[in-house]
């Protein structure tokens, strides 16, 4: 059995678009996009070196299946541009013949479900709350009874752990 599930994440260059088929069933398309950065020592900033954009679809879940089913089309409809997300599915072909009968085919992201991740307001694609993470580090390990090497070992005649 081969599993095919993988989750990206990126942003939206734009708003997310719900649609509904001559059946009912809810739909909503986005185009996710995700770059690749590097620090330039000689500008001294960082660079784009790659951009990927990725257009997804996301389907309500059939009540057929599911009891309480999730409206995912009608949840990620509310994703508006620059919203940072991480979307869960897999990737698929769609194939079309266009009105001249020239069959196309592209490769879009069937995603499953997804995951709004929080930014801090008016921060550029999520740095400032990355910034905000890395910093709080610091003063968080200082507090933090959990972040740290046991004290005094074991207890007990063996000096093995118990397990």
């Amino acid at each position: 059995m081969a599993i095919d599930i993988i989750t990206i994440t990126g942003g939206l260059p734009r708003d997310a678009e719900l649609r509904f088929t001559k059946s009912g069933k809810a739909v909503t398309s986005f185009t996710l996009a995700n770059s690749d950065n590097k620090f330039d020592q000689e500008q001294n900033q960082w660079v784009k070196t790659r951009s990927m954009y990725l257009d997804v679809t996301i389907w309500d879940e059939s009540t057929e299946r599911k009891q309480n089913p999730v409206q995912w089309a009608r949840l990620a409809s509310e994703l508006k541009q620059g919203d940072q997300v991480a979307v869960k599915g897999k990737l698929t072909t769609r194939t079309w013949e266009t009105d001249g009968g020239e069959k196309r085919s592209k490769m879009e992201f069937l995603a499953t479900s997804f995951y709004r991740m929080p930014t801090t307001q008016g921060a550029p694609n999520g740095q400032q709350a990355q910034q905000n993470i890395t910093q709080g580090l610091g003063a968080q390990a200082a507090g933090d009874p959990w972040n740290g090497a046991p004290q005094g070992g074991f207890s007990g005649a063996d000096a093995n752990p118990p397990f």
